[in-house]
């Protein structure tokens, strides 16, 4: 029987994209009969406490100021007799706190050891001087490291020949992501109310950060004057530097900003977006880009990692490469010229496209696959 410790630092309660892709794996992996282990690392907590779960339990973490007695105590929790814990295979998802006790934990748990390599802990830990080599440290210990797209694969496997490298592309429950007549109408009140009239509407959504390319996308909208053509939505924390840019120039966007939503209070904000934006300088596989796709909202998008992986030929005229402004001026273009029935159009393929092809079924499959061959 395959028993799982998995490490995080992104579990419900906390919210976010990361814990809610935590969360939807290890529910889809438990209901395929794997046993899973949660240790989810708690800034908040005061000690350690577990959780039965269905097919596995939930172990808060403690972590204080010192990331060594962090990792030590719970090395100690784990090896203690009275506990009873025992497992094949750990799992570090992302982060620094998984990432660093990985390799450490295999060699002291024998256990086989995957981990999966988020947006940000290969993008960002490669050139990050005092994370590249623990980057490096936990590839080189683990028995396989999971990505999100191709293009992630093959970066890593050029920088890292010997490492065993597999694509399980994000997947999204169609049949329980859908709009109702309530969402719509509650998205159409939203739009009267706060939106200028007759203009087209440009959502962005998520964790709001330089990476992202929002300053990108509005710097592109005031050059080429499309910024008169568009309403924009943006939802979610605002990154410090993003916010003070786009304050200093509020007065030439239709703009409204609404606080991070969890995704079902979303399902009242997505009908207002005619188009979802994903300009991201360098990025993973984004939740939004599944959710929103899967609602039949077309994208104006970088193709750069996941988001290259998902998106239709439908969509091309639509996407840019990443920091290319002339492409992403045209892609501007594209959207402000698109008809109704042609956004409905784009929007039904893209949604058939992802339904089809990035279920949560076949995410989870990829998974079982990943555990079982190692």
């Amino acid at each position: 029987m395959i028993k799982i410790l998995w490490l995080t630092e992104n579990y419900p309660p906390r919210r976010g994209g990361m814990a809610q892709s935590c969360d939807r794996i290890v529910d889809g992996l438990r209901k395929n009969g794997i046993y899973v282990d949660v240790a989810y690392f708690c800034a908040g907590a005061a000690s350690f406490k577990k959780v039965m779960q269905q097919n596995g339990n939930l172990i808060t973490v403690p972590v204080s100021d010192s990331v060594p007695h962090s990792l030590n105590c719970l090395y100690n929790y784990l090896a203690d007799p009275d506990n009873n814990l025992s497992y094949t295979h750990l799992l570090a998802f992302g982060g620094t706190l998984p990432m660093l006790a990985a390799p450490v934990f295999k060699a002291w748990l024998k256990v086989k050891a995957v981990i999966m390599l988020r947006g940000n802990d290969f993008d960002l830990s490669v050139f990050t001087p005092n994370k590249r080599a623990m980057l490096l440290d936990a590839i080189n210990a683990s028995d396989a490291a999971s990505v999100l797209s191709s293009e992630a694969r093959d970066k890593l496997e050029q920088l890292f020949p010997l490492a065993n490298v597999v694509k399980v592309c994000n997947g999204i429950s169609c049949e329980n992501w859908f709009l109702d007549t309530s969402d719509l109408a509650a998205a159409a009140a939203f739009k009267a109310e706060n939106l200028k009239l007759g203009r087209t509407t440009i959502g962005v959504i998520g964790q709001i950060k330089e990476k992202k390319g929002v300053v990108f996308l509005l710097e592109n909208m005031l050059k080429s004057g499309f910024n008169e053509k568009f309403s924009l939505i943006i939802v979610g924390d605002v990154e410090q530097g993003v916010s003070e840019w786009i304050k200093e120039r509020e007065e030439f966007f239709d703009i409204v900003f609404l606080p991070f939503m969890d995704r079902f209070e979303l399902l009242r904000i997505y009908p207002a977006c005619d188009f979802v934006a994903l300009p991201s300088h360098y990025d993973g596989m984004p939740n939004v880009l599944l959710e929103a796709g899967a609602l039949g909202i077309p994208l104006i998008a970088a193709q750069t990692g996941g988001i290259a992986e998902v998106l239709p030929a439908a969509q091309a005229a639509l996407t840019f490469f990443p920091g290319n402004a002339l492409r992403c001026i045209e892609a501007l273009a594209v959207a402000a010229a698109m008809s109704k029935e042609d956004r409905e159009r784009v929007g039904q393929i893209l949604k058939k496209h992802i339904c089809e092809e990035f279920s949560a079924e076949t995410e989870i499959k990829g998974y079982c696959e990943l555990f079982k061959s190692i």
